[in-house]
């Protein structure tokens, strides 16, 4: 069995997959499967896979299948994986040489099912450190809850997901949001280093950074209402805070970006009002930062004028 299973959905990514393959096979954790999956990609990823696969023909496993999204893609690389671990890299992404060894040690000395590391944000080849992600030392389990919605800044011990039927949600953007914070409800054993070891790469054109408004946004309604079935028994308060920030504050902010996003911002604003009238007293809520807390309440009472100019002078 090896121990960790790197999963690498691809799609039309030439132009970056040699530095993200570079970057897994000369992990110095050797113990490593890299599952490459292309989703019917058009460009030239294909080469790059068999050149690699070819080359280092015991840790690569690559398979094709037709386009169907990132979800589907790492689904497939789930019930394909072997390893103790399963590890998800995006194809525009790389990470560093040790990002493994770390995490793995770290699962192996505390006997934990998830541990998750911190990631720089890069754009225009500029490296950003990205929030610390472990802020309530004392309460990890609901931490990772409201801080963790992206797979691939961690690794995940393979029977949680397999004995639990954990697979991500398809045909949706924000599959991430919709099943990675979900993990704490079936395992406590999480835990978290404190190195900076994945590079996440911000692209225009992708769905979140493009000119043109897409209808894929509005998944983040079907997408919370998921998180809402599976937290509201039990976290209440950690539901209402995901909502705080992804819906109010992420997603209004990006519908503000278009003029088909204004119904949409209405949209949030009322459903707000009728699930959580009382998010401005949640307890995670009140620690944000004044400006992210003054974002929300201005999105909240449509007071949006002053944040167009600020995203707007952000932009020059």
């Amino acid at each position: 069995m090896y121990k960790v299973s790197i999963i690498v959905p691809i799609y039309n990514t030439e132009q970056y997959l040699n530095k993200c393959l570079d970057s897994l096979v000369n992990q110095t954790l050797q113990d490593v499967e890299i599952i490459l999956i292309n989703d019917g990609s058009t460009d030239n990823s294909q080469n790059i896979i068999d050149e690699y696969s070819a080359k280092y023909p015991n840790k690569i496993k690559s398979f094709t299948k037709e386009n169907g999204g990132q979800a589907t893609a790492r689904n497939l690389g789930i019930t394909k994986a072997t390893g103790e671990y399963i590890g998800f890299v995006d194809s525009d992404d790389w990470i560093e040489l040790n990002m493994y060894e770390e995490l793995y040690n770290k699962a192996l000395g505390e006997d934990l099912d998830i541990v998750c590391c911190n990631e720089y944000l890069v754009t225009d080849n500029v490296k950003k450190k990205n929030f610390n992600r472990l802020i309530y030392p004392n309460d990890i389990n609901n931490n990772y809850i409201i801080r963790e919605s992206g797979a691939w800044n961690k690794i995940i011990k393979r029977d949680l997901v397999i004995n639990n039927n954990i697979f991500f949600l398809e045909n949706r953007i924000y599959e991430d949001l919709a099943t990675i914070p979900t993990l704490a409800l079936y395992t406590n054993k999480i835990g978290y280093i404190n190195s900076y070891l994945y590079n996440y790469l911000i692209r225009n054109g992708s769905t979140m950074n493009q000119i043109k408004y897409s209808k894929k946004l509005e998944d983040i309604f079907p997408v919370m209402e998921e998180l809402s079935i599976k937290f509201e028994n039990n976290h209440k308060e950690e539901l209402e805070y995901l909502y705080i920030i992804h819906l109010l504050r992420e997603a209004s902010l990006r519908f503000l970006l278009y003029k088909e996003g204004k119904n949409k911002r209405k949209e949030i604003i009322n459903l707000m009002k009728n699930k959580f009238p009382n998010w401005r007293n949640n307890k995670y809520f009140k620690k944000d930062s004044f400006k992210d807390q003054l974002i929300c309440k201005m999105l909240y009472t449509n007071n949006v004028l002053p944040i167009k100019i600020y995203l707007m002078l952000k932009s020059h």
